[in-house]
């Protein structure tokens, strides 16, 4: 993985969680959207650490993607699941859009916020599979 050729170093949280029903291709392009963005973001960072965390929440499980970059600014944070708005001088600015479109199509969220430990948050959740007795 490009992380660990970047320096960055990786921590993981992952909660035993139910069951999701999801397009397992469609979920994977998420996260390695969300973490190629998080280690570009940690380039220049002198501390990279990538944190990843998987935790059960009522009727749904939530990943988090957190980075210890530089942080979003106020302008990026307003349009950064618009198309064609990237931050980056390379890309199309179109693939934080199509993630939030591939998380809301499982019926979930996909949202982005600071990290406590400074830089970037991004959260998604995706729903449980209910069974047929509505639990």
């Amino acid at each position: 993985m490009a992380a660990k050729h970047s320096g960055v170093s990786i921590e993981q949280d992952f909660a035993e969680c139910g069951e999701v029903l999801v397009d397992k291709i469609q979920i994977q392009q998420v996260m390695l959207n969300l973490v190629r963005n998080a280690v570009e973001a940690m380039a220049n960072s002198p501390r990279k650490l990538l944190t990843l965390k998987l935790l059960p929440q009522v009727g749904e499980i939530e990943m988090s993607v957190s980075d210890t970059g530089p942080g979003l600014t106020v302008s990026a944070r307003d349009r950064l699941f618009s198309p064609f708005s990237g931050t980056k001088d390379a890309g199309m600015g179109i693939g934080l859009s199509v993630c939030r479109e591939i998380i809301e199509s499982h019926g979930g969220r996909m949202s982005a916020g600071e990290n406590a430990d400074g830089g970037t948050v991004f959260r998604f959740t995706l729903p449980f599979v209910r069974n047929d007795d509505g639990g």
